[in-house]
């Protein structure tokens, strides 16, 4: 497949690139929020196979756990969903837990590298299968500095080779200059948009060539892109092969459960398509800070007005849009061999008529034959014999 096609369509939001901090947080931080799906699931798990969820071992928070038990639509997509998960897997009876909290150690090659965030890349545990979960548009990775360095250079463990190549250190050079969580008086659009601090121009200046840089390296070689994306959505190297929180199964749904398809992060071809449906984008995240000594009866949650800010590579892919793109794949492919099956019958059909008599070859090419006699013969050329 070619690649050029996909780097394209990172291109535009380079291209384009504005003073936008949070718009793609904002996108995944609707009514519904994945963590509510993953309980739903997980409820929906236990009362599939008629059990008591404990709450306490179920890995759901309090509020989670509110949220979703008072949301009828969430509950039943999670039904649903379990339901198939079940069927795929064959585990009806396996203990079901949402994973998203739970403790996790990182590899000495990740913290090589000062990364340092813990989330699972596990979602949902199953016995024994380590699920993530993607709904819609999501995302595969957002990390900071150190921790898109460490996927960087893990997808570079499938391709050592590209360590010889000059795209390789513009990379690197690129994610140094990448800004660390910094202090900002204020939210930091206005700031972008005034143009006048220099780390914020600085970091600015650094994404839009991380986009570039890393999307060339993607079009050179699309052995470290699948890497790269296999990486972000497993965290093998980031936790070990074996471990809990190192997912290895995508579970890919609707919003309403209806549609739900389950993928081996091992096999080679879906972590193709989604590399090849992934979109790249380094931004800016941000928290606003808070202080135990601000806090008032106007101020509860102790708000300063101050914002921290540092860079992030983000990648986002919908998910469904590869599971649709195989249904459609598997329809041209059926297709295909019902016309060349029907292609087959009538031109064996066809054959089969010709062949009968040659009366019927010109019928079937609707042609009237025309038959003339020569009235001069040459007679030179016939032998007669002598009695």
């Amino acid at each position: 497949m070619a690649l050029q096609k996909y780097v394209r369509q990172l291109r535009p939001i380079q291209e384009n690139y504005v003073d936008h901090v949070e718009q793609v947080q904002d996108l995944f931080e609707g009514k519904v929020k994945a963590e509510d799906y993953e309980a739903a699931i997980v409820i929906g798990w236990h009362k599939n196979n008629k059990t008591k969820l404990k709450l306490s071992s179920s890995g759901i928070s309090d509020k989670v756990y509110k949220a979703v038990t008072n949301n009828p639509q969430v509950l039943v997509a999670g039904e649903k969903m379990a339901q198939q998960i079940a069927k795929h897997f064959g585990n009806a009876g396996a203990k079901a837990e949402q994973y998203g909290r739970a403790k996790s150690s990182l590899t000495s090659f990740w913290k090589s590298f000062g990364a340092s965030d813990t989330t699972p890349k596990t979602d949902i545990l199953i016995g024994n299968k380590r699920l993530s979960l993607k709904i819609g548009l999501a995302q595969l990775m957002s990390g900071g500095q150190a921790e898109s360095m460490a996927t960087f250079y893990a997808a570079l463990n499938s391709t050592p080779e590209l360590k010889k190549e000059p795209q390789f250190q513009k990379v690197n050079e690129v994610f140094e200059s990448f800004v660390k969580s910094t202090l900002a008086p204020s939210q930091l659009r206005p700031i972008i948009k005034k143009g006048d601090n220099p780390v914020v121009n600085a970091a600015e200046t650094a994404h839009k060539d991380c986009m570039r840089e890393l999307g060339i390296l993607f079009e050179q070689s699309e052995e470290f892109k699948i890497a790269f994306a296999r990486e972000a959505m497993s965290g093998y190297e980031k936790y070990g092969s074996k471990s809990n929180s190192a997912a290895e199964f995508m579970v890919v749904a609707t919003h309403d459960g209806s549609n739900v398809s389950i993928h081996s992060i091992d096999d080679d071809a879906y972590c193709e398509k989604i590399a090849n449906k992934m979109k790249l984008q380094a931004r800016f995240k941000t928290s606003g800070r808070v202080l135990t000594s601000f806090k008032s009866g106007s101020n509860p949650k102790g708000k300063t007005g101050e914002y921290n800010f540092w860079s992030v590579v983000s990648l986002i892919v919908d998910a469904m849009e590869t599971k649709n793109e195989s249904l459609d794949e598997g329809f041209l492919d059926r297709m295909k061999k019902k016309v060349k099956s029907i292609a087959s019958k009538v031109i064996g059909g066809v054959k089969n008529f010709l062949t009968k008599k040659v009366s019927n070859l010109f019928k079937f090419l609707s042609a009237i034959p025309s038959i003339s006699v020569s009235k001069r013969i040459n007679f030179k050329w016939l032998v007669l014999k002598k009695h």
